[in-house]
């Protein structure tokens, strides 16, 4: 108990699970989306976030354990639906860390003027990984210290920008809807795809339950507190640099780095670059621990094998964080920049975040609660599923798509029975055996 997350670290992973690459690389083609198209995509995303993680806390007050929505899905809709969702999750979180990690090798890069050279920054997020991992296999204490550490550490700067930048947010002239109503719907695309992918993040807080101490009485208030915290942040963040930078503003920049130069000064403008390393360092950190408890969760219930459920000498599950690790740098290897990785991420999480606020509704309507009860009923887990349909009806066909090649592999993996005391079935991925439905 005493290696395990208190309510305030809980608070502090849920900063740097969240606070990081997304907001501080949004390209300056979102900023410029704002000041044509109105701020309603950006509320549509604001309010997609705030009730989705709302559903997140509510489950997160009934169930513990590893898994997170892996656990909700389960609960609800059974073993096999429980493990799809898992399955994806864990698979969600590879792609997510291949982002974040090649946010910091290219922050990195630049920093250091040698983004020229050729791979450099897929070498220097395969080597973060590396380490990350390694400080990961020595348990959770070490991780937790860190993760205090370099949360306290990011924070710094940016609160900085923010007491001295809010002044300038009464210099942005915004409309709240664009005048031209298709501009409702071309502001849905890929500049607010990068915008949610800031958010990302809330969602993990729980996979890590059984590290934490009374999960059910602090996880549902961190969710809340940490999400409502951010988007504070993030609201002063960007009307800030939409005051001090104006229409000087090129799509394919980061807008944060140019304000940051202009409000602090060239010194200032490294510090706070200082500060945005180590920001995207700690959300690293964060999803170096959540990513491999996702797997562990599908060992532990046996429908993955055992043995990624196993822990070393110090507690931690040393083959599901090598197994997490090593996908990771082939995904960083293979894989796009920054953006594309992002978009990817936000398009692979929908399923989860649909199947979740679907499981809320199954427990509200069977009386099942925890020590969150959300108000209204069904209403909130229904603005969420709305909510997610007007915001990404764009990208249906590439959901759809990616659900099912997901759903596929998930199946492949679930034809086999993983109990130590069975004898393995034979691999059959398209039997019709009702155990594996």
């Amino acid at each position: 108990m005493a290696n395990k997350l208190g309510f305030w670290s809980i608070i502090l992973l849920g900063v740097n699970t969240i606070l990081g690459s997304g907001i501080f690389l949004l390209p300056g083609s979102f900023y410029i989306s704002l000041n044509e198209r109105g701020v309603f995509p950006t509320l549509i995303v604001i309010a997609t976030v705030i009730s989705i993680s709302l559903c997140f806390a509510e489950a997160s007050g009934i169930f513990e354990g590893y898994g997170g929505p892996y656990i909700y899905v389960r609960e609800a809709m059974g073993e096999f639906m429980g493990f799809q969702v898992g399955f994806m999750k864990w698979a969600i979180s590879l792609l997510s860390w291949a982002t974040t990690a090649m946010a910091f090798a290219h922050l990195i890069s630049t920093f250091f003027n040698i983004g020229h050279v050729p791979y450099i920054e897929k070498i220097f997020a395969g080597f973060f990984i590396v380490i990350l991992s390694y400080v990961n296999f020595l348990g959770v204490k070490l991780t937790k210290n860190l993760n205090n550490i370099v949360t306290l550490g990011k924070i710094i700067p940016i609160l900085l920008f923010v007491f001295i930048g809010i002044k300038y947010i009464g210099d942005s002239n915004l409309l709240l809807i664009t005048r031209e109503p298709r501009g409702l719907i071309t502001g849905f695309k890929d500049p607010i795809l990068i915008f949610f992918f800031a958010f990302t993040g809330f969602e993990t807080i729980a996979v890590a339950a059984k590290d934490m101490k009374t999960p059910l009485k602090n996880l549902p208030k961190v969710i809340i507190s940490v999400v409502i915290g951010i988007i504070i942040l993030y609201i002063i963040l960007i009307f800030s640099i939409l005051g001090i930078l104006g229409d000087n503003i090129e799509p394919n920049s980061y807008p944060i780095f140019d304000a940051a130069h202009l409000l602090l000064g060239p010194l200032g403008g490294i510090f706070f670059l200082s500060g945005v390393i180590i920001s995207i360092i700690g959300i690293n950190v964060a999803t170096s621990f959540t990513s491999p408890r996702s797997i562990v969760a599908l060992s532990e219930k046996n429908t993955m094998p055992k043995f990624l459920s196993q822990k070393n000498k110090y507690g931690a599950p040393s083959a599901a964080i090598i197994l997490t690790g090593s996908l990771t740098i082939i995904i960083i290897l293979i894989g796009g920049n920054f953006n594309t990785l992002a978009s990817f991420s936000v398009i692979s999480m929908i399923s989860q975040y649909l199947l979740t606020c679907v499981a809320v509704i199954i427990f509200k309507k069977q009386g099942i609660q925890g020590s969150l009860v959300l108000p209204g009923g069904y209403l909130i887990p229904l603005i969420a599923l709305v909510s997610m349909g007007l915001l990404f009806y764009n990208y249906l066909i590439y959901i759809i798509t990616i659900f099912l090649v997901f759903f596929l592999i998930g199946k492949c993996f679930y034809s086999y029975n993983y109990h130590p005391n069975k004898k393995i079935r034979k691999f059959n991925p398209f039997s019709k055996n009702i155990e594996n439905f």
